[in-house]
């Protein structure tokens, strides 16, 4: 039997784990993901000891230390002085050259990372959103050095190539090697010797979404050549639907990287797998798992996928991680008060694992909610709860805000909801008082027609009122939507856009993404029900499960680009970010910025029109009239440092595919830690010297005559738009 005794590396007086699990790279970097929590916290419940790590934000803390940083830094300087050499560069490489010429700009003052950091884990900064903002942006210009020293993978907070994307098992285990992949120096310097200290008995990694799936497969592959006395075990929504659909040829590779595979929800599984693995004993039933027998090099499946039954399961066990590390500056705690959907019929829907079965709906007790919610928030101070779920129905959201109010309890929380006519504008109150702050509903269509063909189950107008009984209430609604679906027309799609231009009173965000034929859905395994002619899985050699769909009355690609262009207009009207950012949907930045009024993306966006505006009527941009008296109002004041780069090579310009680029007459480029390097002139140069948070425009401009307005109006234009100066006043 697996012995509990002390091992190097561990602290005196601990027990050394008998499993340790492993959320790989990249994540959610603003806090915990749920999964391992709680499958730490059923495994301890029958005692065994188990560890939990998030290698996402623990690796984003060993690559921008101080040490880390220079390093790259001094990498990219070598790669960019070895292009600088050549006579000529590939469109590719120059695409390369670009981005190690926008690195430069990171260097230029050592603490712009970690400063940038402080501002999104900082309780007062976090809210100032221009501050927001510049801190996200370094942060990703951070990601883009990571791609540049590390090309061509791209990489940033929350993506990094997938296996779809790599195309074949072969490129996905090229990034073993540092060259490819940032991440392997981190697992070298600090995860292999933690382990090694450690002789866990097993290895868990969880592949949860598809930017996972490499990390994964190329953690899983080192740890089973450095640890072959660990059992390694993979898990995790996106590998359960994946690896339902490998054949032998795929599984073959797989298990090159692990020794089983658990599918569908884990705590049963996870637990009967551990204590199989720490006893010694065959896995033969283990619940939900693929294992290769070794003895036989046969590959064992589970007959019939189990799920758990949640109202017996412990409350997530978050206390391994550094939670004072995610970038937020509160603690939101996930926590699954419900699984599967009451609804759970329609058409896209996978739901969740791809074995052709709904999940049964569950939700957890209300008593038992609110008492495992009162012993998080004080386990770990905090009150801010995301609700992991697909769809929590009515009925449990009224007794639950009742026991709340009986009990004097109220947290802050957030969920997803189906836009019932239950929500009246009564109990949409009543959850506003129970801390409900923001809920993500998927409308799907404005299209009736569409609707009924999903089997959404409801109408466009009950969907429209709901929306506003929510918002009436201050609770911040976050419009889902679909468009591609089988059937659909231009103008069906159009009733989506427009449903969306005329609910903006009620809408505090949305996301419109393209229908995908997802495994396990209705539309996979009946598509010509559907008026599908063919589902494959053409140039996906691997057998992920993005497959690709066809259909005589699929909706033209020229009317989808026609339809995004017409809601890319629509965006306009909201601060929007990449994801984990505020301005992207279901984020806990989002969650908290809600606080500030369900309006809030909106008025930040309408605040930043309005300052481009007024800077733009003093300066007589857009042909209207200005004045040098006006100018003395503009005390232009720069925000983040910045130098010129002298180039051979041209950097912006849009030059033919495949054509290479030669090296001529070196022209200067401003490049600042943020933004992709532009030309500047010596006239603009001039400008940006004296520019000193002192000296107001009128008397800059009496030094440099050779700057006219056309210049002067659209770079300054260009350097507030892009953060790099301010203009205090405006």
């Amino acid at each position: 039997m697996y012995t509990k005794e002390n091992k190097p590396g561990m602290p005196p007086g601990a027990e050394a784990p008998h499993a340790i699990l492993l959320q790989p790279p990249p994540g959610d970097l603003t806090g915990p993901y749920p999964a391992l929590a709680y499958l730490k916290a059923s495994a301890s419940r029958d005692g065994h000891n188990v560890h939990i790590r998030d290698l996402g934000i623990e690796a984003l803390g060993f690559l921008t230390a101080k040490s880390g940083l220079q390093k790259l830094l001094r990498q990219a300087d070598t790669l960019r002085n070895e292009m600088e050499a050549k006579p000529e560069l590939s469109s590719t490489e120059l695409h390369h050259y670009e981005l190690l010429v926008s690195a430069v700009g990171l260097g230029l003052e050592p603490d712009l990372i970690a400063n940038s950091i402080a501002v999104l884990k900082n309780k007062e900064k976090f809210y100032e959103y221009r501050e927001y903002k510049r801190a996200g942006r370094l942060l990703e210009a951070f990601y883009r050095l990571l791609s540049a020293v590390h090309f061509p993978t791209r990489i940033s907070s929350s993506e990094y190539p997938t296996a779809r994307e790599l195309g074949s098992f072969e490129n996905v285990m090229a990034h073993h090697r540092g060259a490819l992949n940032p991440y392997i120096e981190y697992y070298e310097d600090v995860l292999f010797p933690y382990i090694a200290g450690i002789e866990p008995a097993l290895i868990g990694i969880s592949m949860v979404f598809a930017s996972q799936s490499v990390q994964a497969l190329v953690l899983g592959r080192l740890l089973k050549q450095r640890f072959p006395n660990s059992h390694i075990v993979m898990g995790g929504a996106y590998l359960s639907q994946w690896v339902l659909l490998m054949k032998d040829a795929q599984l073959s590779d797989l298990f090159t990287c692990t020794d089983s595979v658990v599918c569908g929800e884990g705590e049963d599984a996870f637990t009967e797998l551990l204590d199989r693995v720490v006893n010694n004993r065959p896995l033969e039933g283990v619940s939900n798992l693929i294992y290769l027998d070794r003895s036989t090099s046969a590959i064992r499946r589970f007959t019939t996928l189990q799920y758990v039954d949640i109202s017996g399961l412990p409350p997530p066990d978050y206390s391994d991680l550094d939670l004072g590390a995610y970038l937020s500056p509160e603690l939101v705690i996930p926590y699954c008060i419900s699984r599967g959907c009451y609804w759970g019929r329609c058409a896209f829907c996978q739901n969740r694992y791809g074995d052709n079965r709904i999940r049964r709906y569950q939700a957890i007790p209300v008593e038992k909610a609110i008492t495992e919610m009162t012993g998080l928030a004080e386990k770990y101070r905090a009150d801010h709860f995301n609700f992991s779920n697909d769809a929590i129905d009515p009925g449990y959201l009224q007794r639950f805000c009742k026991s709340l109010s009986q009990g004097g309890k109220k947290f802050i929380w957030n969920t997803d909801l189906r836009a019932e006519s239950s929500f009246t504008p009564e109990l949409c109150q009543q959850l506003a008082l129970a801390g409900l702050n923001s809920v993500a509903i998927g409308f799907e269509s404005g299209c009736q027609k569409t609707l009924d063909a999903m089997d959404k189950g409801y109408n466009v107008e009950t969907v429209r009122q709901v929306m506003k009984n929510f918002y009436d209430a201050g609770i911040a609604t976050q419009a889902m939507g679909i468009l591609g679906f089988p059937g659909e027309t231009h103008y069906d799609g159009e009733m989506t856009v427009r449903f969306l231009e005329e609910n903006a009173d009620r809408i505090s965000y949305y996301v419109i993404g393209l229908l995908m034929v997802l495994p396990g859905s209705k539309l996979y395994e009946d598509p010509q029900k559907y008026g599908i002619s063919s589902v494959t899985f053409e140039q996906n050699p691997m057998m992920t499960p993005e497959p690709v769909w066809r259909s005589d009355i699929r909706i033209s690609a020229k009317a989808v680009n026609d339809l995004y262009d017409r809601l890319s207009r629509l965006e306009d009207e909201y601060a929007i970010n990449d994801y984990p950012y505020a301005g992207a949907l279901s984020t806990n930045h989002g969650f908290l910025y809600f606080r500030l009024g369900p309006d809030i993306l909106k008025r930040i966006k309408q605040d930043e029109k309005q300052m481009l505006l007024r800077l733009g009527r003093i300066l007589g941009a857009n042909g209207g009239q200005s004045s040098t008296a006006k100018y003395k109002s503009v005390v232009p004041k720069q925000k983040l440092p910045y130098t010129v780069y002298s180039s051979s090579f041209p950097l912006g310009e849009t030059l033919p595919e495949n054509q290479p680029v030669s090296s001529t007459v070196k022209r200067e480029y401003l490049v600042d830690p943020v933004n992709m390097p532009i030309p500047i002139n010596s006239g603009l140069l001039k400008f940006l010297r004296r520019m000193d948070g002192h000296r107001n425009l009128k008397a800059i401009l009496i030094k440099i005559p050779e700057v006219g307005p056309h210049q002067l109006v659209p770079f300054l234009l260009h350097l507030v738009s892009r953060d790099l100066v301010e203009v205090p006043g405006l």
